[in-house]
């Protein structure tokens, strides 16, 4: 079985608590509100019962691509008041953008955490870091001393540096992330359970195979973005080199859609409503390919997939490719 570690996070000291902080936003302090003519006490926010035109909505995660594939992998996770980029290897410009006209200022991303250090995850770190000097590279060291020995990269880049650990919790507002060890060819890759409320949303890309601790978060997932990245028949005849495709398929390469989909139908719960595939290849995968290899494993558990977010229902899992050099839309998860 495996066993979650509770250990001490190191957490920038501005996202420390303020002594003078508002009570009511940490969930369990009390807090003081005026009760009828009999003055003040300390209640907590489950005390209240509050009519439904004052409860304020529930906040859900937002989820966003702007790229998935060796050409360039980035994404968005966030609430609208507080967002993560998920890597750095789309133009920073069509991500600013792409923001935008889905509602989201680019003010309110706090950073870049990094999944691993290569180039189709970070060629557009340091421009990112540069133009939104409120953002910060959320990566572990060795990920960054990876990225600057790899890449031809302003070594300025350190000073945008925020160091994570694997299997520490880290806040971003109501935002916990956490770190967990995968298994690629990249200098110490990461992938991330990202929680917010009662919804968890997991990204594991990037996997020859799936890591005993990438099993431990995806089986928690509410939503989850994961690899897809080949299919072993087109794989076998394409136009690869021989090392190459042994690279691919091996335990620190690339994910088949028979072992992503087989993964997915073993571990399928009613709680999972989501899943984004990632990361396919352009020579040795299509999306139709992919999509079609995950629903028939899932359909022998009877589990029905829809491609709109808006029909998932008791028993049925949206299911969607995520575009290649194109962004997505914008899903409330």
């Amino acid at each position: 079985m495996s066993r979650r570690y509770n250990r001490r996070s190191t957490r920038p000291i501005e996202d420390l608590p303020s002594l003078f902080g508002n009570a009511a936003d940490s969930g369990d302090a009390p807090f003081s509100v005026t009760v009828g003519n009999t003055g003040t006490k300390n209640v907590r926010d489950d005390d209240l019962a509050m009519p439904d035109e004052f409860v304020r909505p529930r906040r859900r995660l937002r989820f966003m691509s702007f790229g998935s594939g060796s050409s360039g992998n980035c994404s968005y996770i966030g609430t609208g008041d507080c967002g993560l980029l998920i890597d750095a290897g789309v133009d920073n410009n069509f991500v600013t953008e792409k923001l935008l006209r889905s509602g989201i200022d680019i003010s309110t991303v706090r950073g870049i955490i990094l999944t691993h250090d290569h180039a189709d995850h970070v060629r557009f770190a340091y421009a990112l870091l540069r133009r939104n000097r409120q953002m910060r590279l959320y990566a572990t060291p060795r990920t960054l001393e990876g990225l600057l020995r790899r890449h031809n990269i302003s070594r300025r880049i350190k000073d945008y540096h925020a160091p994570i650990y694997k299997e520490h919790e880290y806040m971003f507002d109501d935002i916990r992330v956490t770190p967990f060890e995968t298994s690629h060819d990249g200098t110490d890759n990461v992938g991330f359970a990202i929680t917010m409320g009662d919804t968890t949303f997991v990204v594991a890309t990037d996997m020859g195979v799936i890591t005993e601790r990438a099993d431990h978060y995806l089986r928690t997932a509410d939503a989850m973005m994961i690899e897809s990245n080949y299919d072993s028949l087109m794989l076998a005849s394409g136009r690869y080199p021989e090392y190459l495709k042994n690279r691919i398929r091996s335990a620190i390469g690339h994910m088949d859609n028979a072992v992503t989909a087989a993964y997915l139908r073993d571990i399928h719960s009613d709680s999972l409503k989501y899943i984004f595939l990632c990361h396919l290849s352009h020579d040795n995968n299509t999306p139709e390919t992919a999509l079609e290899t995950v629903r028939t494993a899932l359909l022998e558990r009877a589990i029905k997939t829809t491609d709109s977010p808006v029909d998932i229902a008791d028993g049925c899992v949206f299911l969607t490719a995520l575009p290649r050099y194109e962004a997505s839309d914008l899903y409330i998860l």
